[in-house]
């Protein structure tokens, strides 16, 4: 039995000791000016409009505040609760997730925007994933957060080139 004991805690320590980090990037040049792309992941009140990875975004678009998002991953639906860690408008908006799992692994997604030569939008989204179980969260779900990003820049894109186009 002591055995037993001693392979759970080595288990459990291994678990904190390895570094599993990994991190997801997609980028995206988008026809739109950065203020065009800016006011749409800003306004989160407004995502059903257009996003369709996380539809349902609730929360307030500042440093400290909570925001919560329902991501679909599939045919699956997660609610994460994150916090805001940057808001600089027309160049970042930063959330970390924050659930009670957040010392096992947590997620840090930003979304970087920068003007192009030709004034179009280049939209970078990053996210990194930490802590001793990113390693669960990344053979659970990279590829579906993978396609996940790429969906809701694609999206954000459609609609920031739709708007720029001066259709409504």
């Amino acid at each position: 039995m002591k055995w037993l004991l001693a392979v759970c805690v080595l288990v459990v320590a291994a678990m904190f000791l390895i570094d599993s980090d990994w991190e997801v990037r997609h980028e995206i040049v988008i026809a739109a000016d950065t203020a065009t792309v800016w006011s749409l992941l800003a306004d989160i009140e407004r995502y059903p409009e257009w996003n369709r990875y996380s539809p349902n975004v609730t929360g307030r678009v500042a440093v400290g505040e909570v925001v919560w998002v329902e991501a679909h991953l599939d045919n699956e639906v997660q609610r994460v609760k994150n916090v805001v860690l940057s808001v600089k408008p027309e160049q970042e908006l930063c959330w970390q997730s924050a659930g009670w799992y957040g010392y096992l692994a947590r997620g840090t997604r930003c979304r970087l925007l920068s003007e192009t030569t030709n004034g179009d939008t280049l939209l970078v989204h990053h996210e990194v994933m930490s802590g001793p179980l990113a390693w669960l969260i990344e053979w659970l779900y990279r590829e579906r957060i993978e396609k996940g990003i790429k969906l809701v820049d694609d999206s954000v894109a459609a609609r920031a080139e739709t708007l720029s186009a001066g259709k409504p």
